[in-house]
């Protein structure tokens, strides 16, 4: 019979944890065994071990799935890796073109603001509905402390003959010189102060208190501030309220009334006039971006405002506010004895109309008459009274009875005007006032801008050219980032080596060079011949002839690309503009349009004529020469960050010869 064999004895065995290192365990055998009998005499139990089989321990459950895990991970990064490498190989054989969605703003319009702004006169006029909104904003403003309104002031209704409605601001009686027409307690004045303060309203309470428990620094513009104050006024019962007289003026119609003639809340067939403009392409889009970052900042910190207070109605009453809001003088919030210019709405002031006169001349930049203007220009003057605790309305000069109450807006061009107040100038005030306004030109980043330069700039920039140049206004910036964009490494060793041996090439240098073990010669030189701390980077002096060329050049390129997008010509635009004066076949919006592009096509071919002629210019020998840098006199004052170490050709660029030429590349404008 046979028997189990009897376990081994005797010596350790490495499968029982002996001395043999790896641990193992016995296993059945997958064949046919047999078991001897017995023990042979004279041998040693270690045959047995030759009939032993053995494997190693299987892993767990736990540990296949871990395997199976890092088996697909290792397998999606490596085909991410392989994908992006795929991407960026096509990119650069310009065989896949980089595809980034594209931002839309949210939009608004009335469908039927023509026959809104008469049926609001008719309203107006028939209940006499606006003498009531004025006297109950006059008792609430003289039930403040000071507070007191001229008994000459009045508020009409006007209806053009073009359908637009208007109240305006008007006094009964003549005006004397310096008298005061209205005192505005600062407790009724709305800065973004005193509407943060309001806790009264929840939603201000709740994003002061989010705002302060963040654990990340949220910035808010001010004007948000009083754009939330004005909503939660506009929402509150006017019968209940307080502040009656001052919430009647904040009803929804009248709201969407003003608001139809700002391009911001335009329908697509009002836009489509503006085709080729910055005022749409650039302007437009940055007040849309503005607005809704603000209100995405306010979401951010309380989510419920946006079932609250809809995208649209934010951006609404924000325009309201960059529409009627005034930058004064008021009492500083962490220092009450000093005051701080602060943006504020303040209620009846703010109906005062924009008038300044026709200029006698053509302005420029660095004429006293610019300055004139914008001091003396107004009829009134809007300013912090310390004694009184209020703002003062007070007439500039003598008013004759039944006059309109104004204030200059300043000298701006007509996209500023239209953008935020929803009214342009006449015609002639392009003319008169093209030598103090701005042509806008992108300098796009080279296809094969090298490492060196491109860790110093990651993104392209838009430059406002002067029309004009001028002492006070230079293309410097621009000029400076073309440098910059053009400079090859031998421009910025070469200059290196010039700056070492003579530092008043440049002003600032040392002249010392810092010795290293190691170093990349282009990397290191160009943060000594530019300044790549500034953004964008800039080249303050021109590094050799070539390379100046080549920036004026890049200049002249973008320019004349820029410049052909406009749509049409100058021409064109005035004999849109005659026939219309005749006809009147326009829409307000349309004609304002016509005024705004035409300005901007005069703006663009000035400062074209100016870069056509200096790009010339500095292809030839004498213009090589004038190439030379000069430093200015300290004595002499410069403004707006104006270099003082500039090339001697520099002076050129201010002289007004350029405004009576017409370079041929310039002509397609005309």
């Amino acid at each position: 019979m046979s028997a189990v064999p009897p376990p081994p004895s005797g010596k350790s065995d490495p499968s029982l944890g002996g001395d043999g290192g790896l641990r193992r365990r016995p296993v059945p055998v997958h064949y046919d065994w047999h078991v001897s009998e017995g023990n042979p005499a004279g041998q040693d139990d270690e045959y047995m071990d030759d009939d032993a089989v053995f494997e190693d321990e299987q892993p767990t459950k736990f540990q296949e799935l871990l395997g199976i895990f890092y088996d697909y991970i290792f397998w999606v990064l490596l085909a991410y890796c392989a994908v992006n490498a795929f991407l960026w190989v096509g990119e650069k054989m310009g065989i896949i073109s980089p595809h980034f969605e594209e931002w839309s703003p949210v939009r608004w319009f009335h469908h039927d603001a023509h026959n809104l702004q008469k049926e609001l006169f008719q309203n107006a006029t028939a209940s006499a509905s606006t003498a009531e909104h004025f006297s109950g904003l006059k008792k609430w403003i003289e039930g403040g402390p000071g507070g007191w309104v001229s008994d000459k002031l009045v508020v009409n209704d006007y209806l053009s003959e073009e359908g637009r409605y208007e109240r305006r601001l008007e006094v009964e009686a003549a005006v004397d010189k310096d008298e005061i027409l209205v005192k505005l307690p600062l407790s009724h004045v709305l800065s973004a102060d005193f509407c943060q303060q309001d806790l009264t309203d929840s939603t201000i309470r709740q994003v002061v208190e989010a705002q302060r428990r963040s654990t990340e620094h949220v910035d808010i513009a001010p004007w948000t501030w009083i754009t939330l104050y004005l909503i939660g006024h506009a929402h509150k019962d006017h019968a209940s309220s307080p502040s009656r007289g001052f919430d009647a003026l904040l009803r929804s119609e009248y709201v969407d009334a003003a608001l139809s003639y700002i391009p911001l809340f335009w329908n697509d067939e009002s836009l489509h006039w503006l085709n080729g403009t910055d005022l749409l392409t650039v302007h437009l889009l940055d007040v849309h971006a503005a607005i809704e970052t603000e209100y995405h900042k306010m979401i951010y910190l309380v989510p419920s405002i946006e079932t609250t207070i809809p995208t649209i109605e934010f951006k609404k009453w924000a325009m309201v506010v960059m529409s009627r809001g005034e930058t004064v003088e008021l009492p500083d919030r962490d220092n009450r004895s000093k005051t701080s210019p602060q943006l504020a709405i303040m209620p009846l002031i703010d109906l005062v109309d924009h008038h300044l006169p026709m200029p006698e001349k053509a302005l420029h930049a660095d004429d006293d008459d610019l300055a004139k203007i914008q001091e003396h220009g107004s009829h009134t003057n809007i300013s912090y009274d310390k004694e009184s605790a209020a703002v003062l309305l007070k007439a500039r000069e003598p008013l004759t009875a039944k006059s309109a109450v104004t204030v200059g807006y300043g000298v701006r061009s007509n996209s500023d005007y239209l953008l935020y107040h929803g009214f342009v100038m006449p015609q002639q005030w392009s003319e008169l006032t093209l030598c103090v306004q701005y042509a806008m030109v992108e300098l796009p980043l080279p296809a094969d801008f090298p490492g060196w330069k491109s860790r110093h700039l990651a993104h392209a920039y838009r430059f406002a050219l002067p029309a004009c140049p001028s002492r006070k206004s230079t293309p410097h910036v621009a000029v400076g980032a073309a440098r910059f964009l053009v400079a090859s490494e031998e421009d910025v060793i070469g200059f290196e080596e010039k700056l070492m041996k003579d530092p008043s090439l440049l002003e600032g240098a040392t002249g010392q060079k810092e010795e290293k073990f190691l170093h990349h010669a282009a990397q290191e030189a160009v943060s000594v011949a530019c300044d790549t701390k500034a953004q964008p980077p800039v080249c303050r002096v021109p590094l050799s002839v070539e390379s100046e060329r080549a920036a004026w050049a890049l200049l002249k390129k973008h320019t004349l690309e820029r410049a052909a997008k406009h749509e049409g010509t100058i021409a064109e635009d005035d004999r849109l503009l005659a026939e219309d004066a005749t006809k009147k076949k326009f829409t307000i919006n349309q004609r304002h349009s016509v005024i705004v592009r035409r300005e901007e096509k005069l703006v663009m071919r000035s400062w074209c004529n100016v870069v056509v002629k200096m790009e010339a210019f500095l292809r030839t020998a004498e213009g090589a020469e004038e190439m030379a840098t000069i430093r200015l006199p300290d004595e002499d004052k410069l403004e707006n960050e104006e270099p003082r170490q500039r090339p001697r050709y520099w002076s050129r660029l201010m002289k007004r010869d350029h405004m009576d030429s017409n370079e041929a590349e310039c002509a397609f404008l005309r």
